[in-house]
């Protein structure tokens, strides 16, 4: 009885250390991938240049409130309650609006980026996908969102990504 029992606890051993040993993983980071394609650094110096002007306009809110406030803090002592209370209304106003404009061209950005960004990803999915199957890997991980502290650099499949996206993807030259 203890023979069978054993017998069949060493067959399970071997079944499972055979499945183990097939197992290919593979890392690949998303992130400096974008850091590294070409047509990536041409969206973002693009996405740059679009949001330039409204940095200009920013820095512009910015010294008009910083003006106002020096003039404020220059008047208080000799104007009368009621249109000292009339021009910190009006400070808080042009603050509150420069905090919201500000806000909203923030998160502007963000948007653009962050979509701009997700057409890469998507593609460079596709390629990560392309190259597990081809070198038979049974799971490739993402390196900075899967939660992954170490990997060795072999099974690290991120440069053959940028060489693959750069080559099926050439980067356009940016307009002047």
């Amino acid at each position: 009885m203890f023979k069978r029992f054993f017998l069949l606890l060493a067959m399970c051993f071997c079944v499972a250390g055979n499945a183990l040993a097939e197992v290919k993983v593979a890392v690949v980071d998303f992130q400096k991938a974008l850091n590294d394609v070409n047509e990536a650094a041409g969206v973002r110096k693009k996405l740059e240049s679009m949001y330039g002007e409204r940095k200009v306009a920013i820095e512009k809110m910015q010294s008009a409130l910083e003006a106002k406030k020096v003039d404020l803090d220059k008047q208080s002592v000799i104007l009368s309650d009621s249109a000292r209370k009339a021009k910190e209304e009006d400070f808080m106003k042009a603050q509150l609006e420069f905090q919201q404009t500000y806000s909203r061209y923030e998160s502007e950005m963000q948007q653009a980026y962050y979509a701009a960004m997700q057409d890469f990803i998507e593609k460079m999915k596709k390629i990560a996908v392309a190259i597990g199957q081809e070198r038979g890997y049974t799971v490739v991980l993402e390196a900075t969102e899967g939660g992954v502290v170490y990997w060795s650099d072999s099974i690290d499949i991120t440069d053959e990504l940028i060489k693959r996206y750069n080559a099926a993807n050439p980067a356009v030259a940016p307009k002047k």
